[in-house]
């Protein structure tokens, strides 16, 4: 029997102001904070990784430089990588935000192309044929969409900013991995915050129907997708849904659908906690993920594993927690799953 396959999920808030920043830092001499992230991967050592958080350069060499010139030398090696292209700094050719400035706005928030990206590092084969994005998928084309509305109750949008407003602040991902347990889906998104917007609550609702993608993709909803493939997900494929959602079902301004996520009847809820959290909020259940206070970041596998142990990266003290203070403001999120041989 293979052994457990380890996951972990984490914004390493690996974002920089200019462009080309972070591929300097990561080709030149580091930093701290850098080689924080790397003492708490080296001490997770799990055989895939989801990164938030991670600035893509416009040659997409920012996650090989990672992982050639800063993990590998740490003992982890990674030769199987997902780069893809996001929204955040692309420009829309709209005004968005509507603000009375009348500037074009990016599709998602970000100072240039590929700022706050998302990366995926696994062990195993990551079956690109097989494995789909969704940058391009339209906000307009999910099924019951909650779009924004301005305070008279008109729609916040108007129909020539439909025609191109992609729902993904991000991206949505779902990657098929050859892992030795079993083939699986790896459903990867960094959904907006559900805040720094007006009365519309426009990213309120962005970040609720970034994660009502998801409930609809568990249905098997056909979405077409970036490859131009219209399809959905088969019912009994093995999942795990992972990343920064920016969502806490109990605090904070998201609305309904991380609640309707984390209780979805294929999925499974670790519930992971740790000392640190407990530490510094008194009475708490320890689930808390960010340095704010809430629960942000998530590994939610489907019934066809078994969890034997989910943690968050958060000691009490120690080097291991000032590590974690100094590589970003959230903690890094793991669990150990094997599967059920009776759903395989």
């Amino acid at each position: 029997m293979p052994e457990p396959l380890r996951i972990a999920t984490f914004n390493v808030a690996l974002n920089r102001r200019t462009p080309d920043a972070l591929s300097r830092e990561l080709n030149g001499f580091g930093s701290a904070q850098l080689r924080a992230i790397v003492r708490l991967l080296q001490h997770t050592q799990a055989d895939i990784l989801v990164l938030n958080e991670l600035d893509r350069d416009a040659a997409a060499n920012n996650l090989n430089a990672l992982a050639e010139r800063w993990l590998k030398p740490a003992g982890l090696d990674y030769p199987h990588r997902f780069f893809g292209p996001v929204n955040t700094g692309v420009d829309s050719g709209r005004d968005l935000v509507k603000d009375g400035s009348k500037k074009t706005s990016p599709f998602g928030f970000g100072d240039f192309p590929g700022q706050y990206g998302m990366a995926v590092l696994s062990r195993w084969p990551i079956d690109e044929n097989a494995s789909r994005t969704f940058q391009h998928f339209l906000w307009r084309d999910l099924p019951d969409g909650n779009l924004p509305r301005s305070p008279d109750g008109s729609f916040f949008y108007n129909n020539d900013d439909l025609d191109v407003l992609r729902l993904s602040s991000k991206s949505h991902w779902d990657l098929v991995i050859n892992a030795p347990q079993q083939r699986f889906h790896l459903l990867v998104s960094h959904p907006t915050p559900p805040a720094f917007d007006g009365d519309e609550q426009r990213n309120v609702h962005r970040n609720d129907d970034e994660i009502r993608f998801w409930l609809h993709y568990l249905k098997a909803t056909k979405f077409t997708d970036d490859q131009g493939r219209t399809f959905g997900l088969g019912k009994d494929a093995p999942i795990v849904i992972a990343g920064d959602l920016n969502a806490d079902p109990n605090g904070g301004d998201s609305l309904g659908a991380i609640g309707e996520l984390i209780q979805h009847p294929a999925l499974q809820d670790p519930q992971p906690h740790s000392t640190g959290a407990q530490q510094r909020w008194a009475n708490s259940d320890g689930r808390q993920t960010a340095s704010w206070g809430l629960r942000a970041d998530y590994l939610l596998p489907s019934q066809h594993w078994q969890v034997t142990e989910s943690q968050v990266l958060w000691p009490a003290e120690g080097a291991l927690a000032e590590a974690c203070e100094l590589a970003s403001d959230h903690r890094l999120v793991w669990a150990e799953l094997n599967a059920r041989p009776e759903l395989a």
